[in-house]
């Protein structure tokens, strides 16, 4: 995970609740099948592809059947972080900076975290290119870091938010976001078998209370969006990180219009107070 350290102008450079009731349902009888990976594996980390993900990314939301401003979890993060007053705020994974953006407006500081030159490139404010895993940041820097869509990409995600813990402050505030692991059903029988994630809604809760005190689950299970047509369920796929073959594929074998249920989890962590 660890990027180069190259001068890129503005981006710095690290030196060297209210949950949804779904867990405890009975899994679509499409994961129940015998040929699963059961290893737990960290998702490719595919964020300085000259052409992320065959240029999908711009779509991957146009489906959403939500305003384009609440289409992810992201307003959602940057209003509690808000309230709570938890400044400065670390973002983990910041990419683009679509969550220190929303901490501008709401008037609280942020300084971005990534492995990924390019993505940060497309970003603004204060970014650092850095390894999650090994942070620049003193001991007990931050009132707040959240680490969104992110920690999935790591063998162990553990390490990762072992750093979380270690630069926030005492009573500070830890923000994590995953899929569920039975996310998307409707689209399991047209994908191949794939391993469970290193990190997803599932395990989220277990991982944060072996450092934190979890302060709350904020779970969605419902149906998000609408695909209407076939390039519009390959443009999906793609921009989630299917191959364009396995993502063609499945676009031919469904019917359409086809509606996904969206399934996942912001995970809340507290740092003990002193």
């Amino acid at each position: 995970m660890r990027a180069s350290r190259s001068s890129i102008g503005p981006i710095a450079h690290a030196p060297s609740t209210r949950a949804i009731a779904y867990r405890g349902m009975t899994a679509p009888s499409q994961y129940n099948t015998m040929d699963q990976v059961t290893e737990p594996t960290a998702l490719p980390f595919d964020y300085n592809d000259v052409v992320f993900r065959h240029g999908t990314e711009a779509h991957g939301l146009d489906y959403s059947i939500l305003r384009d401003e609440y289409r992810d979890v992201h307003p959602m993060v940057a209003d509690r972080f808000a309230a709570a007053g938890t400044s400065p705020i670390l973002d983990m994974g910041c990419g683009p900076t679509t969550l220190g953006a929303l901490l501008d407006e709401r008037g609280a500081s942020w300084v971005g975290l990534d492995a990924a030159i390019r993505r940060l490139r497309r970003g603004a404010g204060p970014r650092v290119l850095g390894a999650a895993t090994r942070s620049p940041f003193r001991d007990e820097t931050f009132g707040g870091v959240a680490a969104l869509y992110m920690l999935y990409h790591f063998p162990d995600p553990f390490v990762p938010i072992s750093e979380a813990f270690r630069v926030l402050r005492p009573g500070g505030l830890f923000a994590a976001c995953a899929p569920s692991r039975f996310d998307e059903p409707e689209l399991a029988p047209f994908l191949p078998p794939q391993p469970p994630e290193t990190f997803d809604a599932e395990t989220a809760p277990g991982l944060l209370s072996r450092l934190f005190d979890v302060a709350g689950v904020d779970s969605w299970d419902m149906f998000l969006y609408r695909l209407p047509d076939r390039q519009a369920a390959w443009n999906y796929l793609v921009s989630r990180g299917a191959t364009p073959d396995v993502a063609e594929a499945a676009a031919r074998a469904v019917d359409y219009p086809l509606w996904l249920t969206k399934r996942g989890s912001v995970v809340w962590g507290r740092k003990a107070a002193g």
